[in-house]
């Protein structure tokens, strides 16, 4: 029997460019002398699903042959990745018949949709009420530590991998660590807004690099299940209104208790969903041109949703993530739709 974990981390140089490492760590139970293996796989192209099926077929491979899985992954490596939408071919030998076969790799239209996150454990792991404090964190550019035993690993990278999904359309923009490097302890007190993932056995030194640290910071320890650190505001962060149907719809979708796994992916993105377009589905009517760019008309943007939703949005409006978003709207040369 094989125990399996499946993570992500970020790796970010200088200037700011991302390379995406996944990897999934094999373990066999009948030797329980053996260490662990470990596939990784570096690029800079964002995309959980792609690189989790080219893991799934490593996987599969693991323990046919080495020649097996280097056979696979020279000619998966010898492709160019797919467009986002469409699938590769990769030829691989089918060691039980002795026959090639073409196993298909396919990258999903959206990367940054939600449903390739398992939501649905998120509601396992955290209450209704904590996932409405984290996502409206998130929303604003808070500072977001969340920790989590290493014995968890697969735990903590889907837990913050989650947490970065949840305000799509907008995309996270700032210092995003999944698993932070015991090398990299001193991340943590980046005055900068941040999701950090991090291993509760390096909880004692996270605090001492705290300790002068006046920055506020809210984090989440899924160990205990408990908030260790909060902002103090959590429960003024989104509008009332909106915090009520949040919760209802999650509510009746996970039933009324928190280990309904029954829920789907897709229905508790929709609640999200449902809340940015409330908040940021009407920006196609007030983009405007100026000095050759696309910008949000500041005079009309926040004054065109519900009263109830203006706060939250004079806020949103001013974050690096919403920023990049007009940015990345106008250099596409058309709207995307919410």
């Amino acid at each position: 029997m094989v125990v399996r974990s499946t993570y992500s981390f970020v790796l970010t140089d200088v200037t700011g460019e991302k390379q995406y490492g996944y990897c999934r760590r094999i373990k066999s139970r009948d030797k329980l002398s053996s260490l662990p293996e470990v596939y990784c796989v570096l690029s800079k192209i964002g995309s959980f699903e792609l690189y989790n099926n080219v893991l799934n077929r490593l996987e599969e491979l693991h323990g046919v042959s080495e020649a097996a899985v280097h056979g696979f992954l020279n000619a998966t490596i010898s492709l160019s990745v797919p467009a986002p939408g469409s699938k590769v071919r990769v030829q691989q030998l089918n060691h039980k018949t002795g026959r090639m076969e073409n196993v298909e790799i396919e990258r999903p239209l959206d990367a940054h949709r939600l449903e390739h996150v398992e939501l649905s454990k998120l509601l396992q792991w955290l209450t209704i009420q904590q996932v409405t404090i984290l996502f409206g964190s998130v929303l604003l550019e808070r500072r977001v530590l969340i920790s989590c035993s290493h014995l968890h690993l697969s735990k903590l990278s889907s837990c913050v991998s989650s947490l970065a999904t949840l305000i799509y359309p907008i995309k996270w923009e700032c210092i995003y660590i999944p698993m932070l490097p015991r090398q990299m302890i001193e991340a943590v007190s980046a005055p900068t807004p941040y999701i950090i993932g991090a291993m509760s056995e390096d909880l004692p030194a996270i605090q001492r690099e705290l300790d002068d640290d006046e920055e506020p910071l809210l984090h989440f320890d899924l160990d205990t299940g408990t908030f260790l650190k909060c902002y103090g505001d959590e429960d003024s962060l989104l509008p009332s209104k909106s915090v009520s149907m949040i919760q209802g719809e999650l509510r009746s979708l996970i039933g009324r208790t928190n280990d309904d796994v029954a829920a789907d992916n897709t229905a508790i993105s929709n609640v999200f969903l449902t809340f940015m377009y409330k908040l940021l589905g009407h920006y196609k009517e007030h983009l405007i041109d100026f000095q050759g760019c696309r910008e949000i008309d500041p005079e009309t943007f926040v004054p065109a949703v519900r009263r109830y939703l203006r706060p939250l949005l004079d806020k949103v409006k001013e974050t690096q993530s919403f920023s990049m978003f007009i940015i990345d709207i106008g250099n596409a040369g058309d709207c995307e739709s919410v």
